[in-house]
């Protein structure tokens, strides 16, 4: 098939990029100096060092991830336009959906080889101060990894956007309004205005719910979420991601690029 193969290609080239962009190192060296940070705040912290140590560790990790989802993301698609190689790309593809789709892949790889390694650096810092649960953190590690990629889904979407600082600002706004779906369908739905309500659930069911990939919560203190969770999670986590390569395929399609 040559819009797979043409894809992969993408892929391949957005990987190579990605790994070539200097602000993902500048950014694990910060998560190592944060993770250091959390260290010496949870050493002197009453309890088990260990599981507050985790704690601090899972969220800086989250924050940082979807902050290099959004910027990877939307700088990887303009800079290719301002420079005129999305042109050439777009040659070899029998459409331009194909282009997404390995963008995509291209920097999933990149973004969740970086989550890994920074869990792997945390988990290493947790287990010199104790064991804990560690199929649990494992689990939290999987749902952190669809949580990123939701992020570069819809970043992507936004990515055509007229400007990178715009496709930036909209995906950021994206990902704090990802996190409160469920409490503003809550509060919407306790309201007497049929508009507040109806407002609720179109904000519920149409945008991403990046909460309901959140396993951190608990992470090492359980021995597991149970495989039930996980798999939905890895079940919502794929659909959203199709949808939203979905609709940037289509907005990219109709989008005048001279």
């Amino acid at each position: 098939m040559p819009g797979l193969l043409g894809a992969l290609q993408i892929a391949r080239m957005s990987f190579l990029d990605a790994l070539r962009n200097r602000m993902l190192y500048g950014v694990l060296v910060f998560v190592v100096l944060l993770l250091l940070t959390a260290l010496a705040v949870a050493s002197v912290t009453m309890g088990r060092t260990e599981l507050l140590l985790l704690d601090l560790g899972l969220g800086a990790i989250s924050i940082i991830a979807n902050l290099m989802a959004i910027v990877l993301a939307v700088q990887s698609l303009q800079q290719e336009h301002t420079e005129r190689t999305l042109y050439v790309l777009l040659t070899r593809l029998p459409s331009r959906g194909w282009y997404i789709l390995g963008k995509f892949i291209g920097l999933a790889v990149v973004l969740g080889g970086a989550v890994v390694l920074m869990h792997l650096i945390l988990a290493a810092l947790v287990a010199f101060f104790g064991g804990v649960h560690w199929l649990s953190v494992a689990q939290s590690l999987l749902a952190t990894l669809f949580e990123i990629w939701m992020v570069l889904a819809f970043s992507l979407v936004f990515a055509h956007a007229s400007s990178l600082f715009l496709g930036i600002l909209l995906s950021f706004t994206m990902d704090i309004a990802g996190r409160f779906t469920s409490t503003i369908h809550q509060f919407s739905a306790q309201s007497d205005q049929p508009l507040l309500r109806w407002t609720g659930d179109v904000v519920y069911y149409l945008l991403p719910n990046l909460e309901a990939a959140n396993l951190r919560n608990g992470a090492g203190d359980i021995s597991s979420f149970g495989a039930d969770r996980v798999t939905a999670v890895a079940m919502y986590g794929s659909m959203e991601i199709a949808l939203l390569l979905a609709l940037s395929a289509w907005i990219f399609s109709r989008r005048n690029l001279s």
